[in-house]
C-alpha cells in the first residue's frame, strides 16, 4: 500500500472532530454561504476541514496532488489535472453540508487516493456516528474496524434504494424516471457518505445518480468493488472511473446480482 491506511483514517477522524463536529449546531449566519444556488451550501466547517486535510495528507504523501471539492469550486480547472499518470488525493471535507446546516445527523468526510488512474484506497468517516469505513484495493473493506463480507442481496432488496437524478439527460430522463417510480421504492440521496456506508453494510440495495463528482463516489465505489458490488453507467455499461460526469445514469449496487436485477428493471420496457 502506498500509504498507511490507519494513519490516514486517524487524521481524517481528528480533523473531522476538530473542524466539523465542533461546529455542528453552532454555526453563525456569517459562517454559511452558497455556491451554485440557494441549496448548495458551503460553510466555515467545509473550508477549515479542507485546508487541514490538505496539509495533513501532503505530509502523508507529498507526491500526490490535492483535489478538494471547495478548491474545485474556486478553480474548476483543477479537475482537468486528473489523469492516468499521477497520484491524487480526492477529498470531500464535508459531504452532506445541507444536512449539517439544517441539523440532520447525516454528514461525513470522504477521502480517496487515486494513483495512475486507479482508485487505490478510500475512507468515509461518518461524523455523527464517529465511525470509519475504509477500503484498500485488493485488501477488502471495513466498517467500524470490522471486515466486511459480501452483501446479503435478498435482505438489502427489501429496503429502499437511493436516487439523485435531477440532472439526468434525455432520453434517459424520460425512460428511467417513470420506471424507477413505478418499480422501486426510493428515497433521496442527501449524503453520499451515508449512502455508500449503507450500501456496503447491506442495509440498502442500490443508488442511481445523474451528477457524478469524484469526491462523492471514488472511495465508496472502491469499497463496493472490494465486497463484490458493482458501479457502472447504464448508457454504455462502462465502469465507474474517478472523473466527473453530468447527465449520465450511474447505477451502484451492493452485489453484481443486485446491479443486474435493478438495471434490467430500469432499462426494460416490460412490466
Amino acid at each position: 500500500m502506498i500509504v498507511d491506511p490507519d494513519r490516514v483514517g486517524r487524521l481524517i477522524a481528528e480533523i473531522a472532530e476538530a473542524e466539523i463536529a465542533s461546529r455542528f449546531g453552532r454555526l453563525e449566519e456569517g459562517d454559511i454561504d452558497t455556491k451554485t444556488g440557494p441549496g448548495d451550501f458551503v460553510t466555515e466547517a467545509d473550508r477549515a476541514a479542507e485546508a487541514a486535510l490538505k496539509r495533513a495528507l501532503h505530509d502523508v504523501y507529498p507526491g500526490a496532488a490535492f483535489i478538494g471539492e471547495e478548491s474545485v469550486a474556486d478553480d474548476p480547472s483543477l479537475l482537468l489535472s486528473i489523469d492516468d499518470a499521477g497520484a491524487f488525493w480526492i477529498v470531500d471535507p464535508l459531504d452532506g453540508t445541507r444536512n449539517f446546516v439544517e441539523g440532520r445527523r447525516e454528514f461525513g468526510t470522504i477521502v480517496a487516493l487515486v494513483d495512475k488512474g486507479e482508485i487505490r484506497a478510500g475512507w468515509i468517516y461518518a461524523i455523527p456516528d464517529r465511525a470509519l469505513a475504509t477500503g484498500s484495493r485488493g485488501d477488502g473493506a471495513t466498517w467500524a474496524g470490522a471486515r466486511l463480507g459480501p452483501v446479503n442481496a435478498a435482505s438489502a432488496l427489501g429496503n429502499a434504494g437511493y436516487r439523485a437524478i435531477g440532472n439526468l439527460a434525455e432520453p434517459w430522463k424520460s425512460d428511467l424516471v417513470p420506471r424507477l417510480r413505478a418499480r422501486f421504492k426510493t428515497e433521496p440521496a442527501r449524503c453520499s457518505a451515508y449512502v455508500y456506508i449503507r450500501l456496503i453494510r447491506g442495509l440498502n440495495p442500490f443508488a442511481l445518480y445523474s451528477r457524478v463528482h469524484p469526491w462523492d463516489h471514488a472511495a465508496g465505489v472502491l469499497m463496493l468493488n472490494e465486497i463484490g458490488g458493482r458501479a457502472e453507467y447504464l448508457d454504455d455499461a462502462s465502469p465507474y472511473a474517478p472523473v466527473p460526469a453530468q447527465g449520465r445514469p450511474l447505477l451502484v449496487a451492493g452485489t453484481g446480482d443486485l446491479w443486474r436485477s435493478v438495471s434490467a428493471r430500469l432499462t426494460s420496457g416490460d412490466a
